[in-house]
């Protein structure tokens, strides 16, 4: 879930840290105090487009950082892919810093990455549904991953995806053992001098860093050697040493002494000092006996350099990189000198594979067609009790073919997509054809009420769901909200007191000047500051106590609700 956010110089933001909790996080505030610059500048944290135009006037990039922790398997899975190593116990740390000469930089804990990558990576971390935002559920790829996990089918199209990426394997193996024998003979040969130059260079790990060592103490030898004289001269060697001098004044200290013994403690720490300088200088002494100019060996470590980089610039960046080249080209050669016994095994394989892909595409197909129905009835009952009474909502599962035969993709053989007709007389269309923002809202809201245990994105952001409700209407869309966040993070922006009376941890927004400079900030609001709030949102003016009577009316209606759902719950 999505931990901390800290925001500087975006938009109206001077410098913003917000730490996010579990449950429902309700962010309130007057109309343009800025509650959606926060979710837009998590939109930039999660890989969205930046504009020159959202850097705070007068700055010259802002930074937006993100915290999350308790991420799914696939998400660490896709971080693993990409050589980012993140304990589960540790948080995902993604900065993104958007520069005014239209240049934009990307880091996951710590690491250059890109938006593109990020926005794969974010997608399984949050998702943002409101009236601007691009909104994940229109995207039949995700349509497709809700029905599965309705379905109870994840697991099952895992196992499946994993064995049609062995059929895309074995496929591209089967084509690598049928090349042409002339393509086979050519390739032998560049395996073969690729493993014989490799081997002949004795490679070991960490060696390049040594010799760029070395070779760096030999460049600087005689520099070396007289810092080290001179150290060595200084301490021990020449007349008037730091080591005589030291010496004479112990002489004397110990005179001193036999007449005062309370010198005894000054005395035995500049003899301890005669024995860490008598130490230096050994070292000192040994060092400048070891270091020395020799244009032979430097020699030998630039063309022990040379030859790396000829072989860096040829099978990787780094030695390791080249030496796992090597194996893979073992590995190459190997298949090729076995190519035809190997060529027949394949095709047994992939025979074999291709008739249990088959199998189970069929089987994932007949029970997302059974799912697809229940599913629809579901949402529709939740649309109704959304106010979209009129509304009408189908999963169309479609199987792909190809040339009359099931074409199979990595999640089966269907395309999966949602159907809406929001008013009588309209037909369904995809959802991504909605006009209204509310409306996608509210089917995102429904649909997620019905999959809040079974969605594996851990934080959803609802940006204004409630435009256009209010009353009775009010307190059901915001139930079903915090029906979600027991299962999921939640942040909701919302001008509806009934939704907020039901946060879980409330933020208020609000727009100040500072001096001449507009800026945004953030309070979490407790006690009889949320019950202002929430007064406020009632319409409250001035000091009346009606609205404040009201506010903690609905207050207290809202702890009483949760508490019978979950007992010691608190509004």
């Amino acid at each position: 879930m999505l931990r901390e956010l800290s925001i500087t110089n975006f938009a109206l933001i001077d410098e913003l840290r917000v730490e996010f909790g579990p449950g429902l996080n309700v962010l309130t505030g007057e109309t343009g105090a800025g509650k959606s610059i926060i979710i837009d500048a998590l939109g930039l944290a999660l890989g969205t487009k930046g504009e020159t135009e959202q850097i705070r006037t007068g700055a010259e990039g802002a930074t937006v950082e993100a915290a999350f922790d308790h991420w799914d398997e696939e998400a660490r899975r896709l971080l693993a892919d990409s050589g980012i190593e993140c304990p589960p116990d540790e948080f995902l740390l993604v900065r993104r810093m958007l520069m005014r000469e239209g240049k934009s930089k990307t880091y996951l804990n710590g690491r250059l990455s890109s938006a593109a990558w990020l926005r794969g990576l974010g997608d399984l971390l949050v998702e943002i549904h409101g009236q601007h935002q691009g909104v994940v559920l229109t995207q039949p790829s995700r349509q497709r991953m809700l029905l599965d996990a309705y379905a109870g089918l994840t697991g099952d199209v895992e196992a499946f995806r994993a064995m049609y990426s062995r059929r895309q394997a074995l496929r591209a193996e089967l084509d690598a053992v049928s090349a042409g024998e002339r393509e086979k003979a050519q390739r032998l040969d560049q395996l073969q001098y690729q493993r014989g130059e490799i081997a002949a260079a004795r490679l070991t790990d960490g060696e390049e860093e040594e010799l760029i060592q070395e070779r760096t103490i030999l460049m600087h030898a005689e520099r070396l050697h007289a810092a080290a004289h001179l150290g060595y001269e200084g301490l021990y060697g020449e007349q008037g040493s730091v080591m005589g001098r030291l010496a004479a004044i112990v002489s004397k200290l110990k005179d001193a002494q036999s007449i005062d013994p309370r010198l005894k403690e000054t005395v035995d720490a500049c003899l301890a000092a005669i024995a860490s300088i008598e130490d230096a200088a050994a070292q000192l002494r040994d060092y400048r006996e070891g270091v020395a100019f020799d244009p032979e060996r430097l020699e030998q470590v630039e063309g022990r350099l040379h030859e790396i980089g000829k072989l860096k610039r040829k099978y990787g960046h780094s030695i390791a990189e080249i030496l796992r080249c090597a194996t893979s080209t073992e590995a190459e050669l190997q298949r090729l000198i076995c190519s035809e016994e190997r060529g027949q095994e394949v095709e047994r394989e992939l025979a074999t594979l291709e008739e249990a892909l088959t199998q189970r595409a069929a089987a994932i197909t007949a029970r997302r067609n059974t799912a697809a129905d229940r599913l629809a009835v579901a949402v529709q009952d939740e649309l109704q009790a959304l106010k979209m009474e009129k509304a009408v909502f189908a999963v169309q599962v479609r199987a792909r073919h190809e040339s009359g035969s099931p074409c199979l993709e990595a999640s089966g053989a269907d395309a999966v997509e949602f159907l809406i007709a929001p008013n009588p007389g309209e037909e369904l269309k995809p959802l991504s054809r909605i006009a209204s923002g509310g409306e996608l809202s509210r089917v995102m809201l429904a649909i997620k009420a019905i999959l809040a245990a079974s969605d594996r994105i851990p934080t959803l952001v609802f940006d204004e769901v409630d435009v256009g409700i209010g009353g009775g209407m009010a307190e059901v869309v915001g139930q079903k909200l915090w029906a979600i966040a027991k299962e999921r993070q939640v942040l909701s922006i919302t001008h509806l007191p009934q939704i907020a009376a039901l946060a879980d941890r409330h933020f208020s927004i609000v727009k100040r000047l500072n001096g001449a400079r507009t800026e945004i900030a953030v309070q979490v609001l407790e006690g009889e500051d949320r019950v202002r709030e929430i007064a406020r949102m009632l319409g409250a003016k001035g000091r009346s106590d009606t609205p404040l009577h009201h506010a903690q009316e609905i207050m207290e209606t809202a702890r009483r609700w949760k508490a019978a759902r979950v007992p010691g719950a608190s509004a």
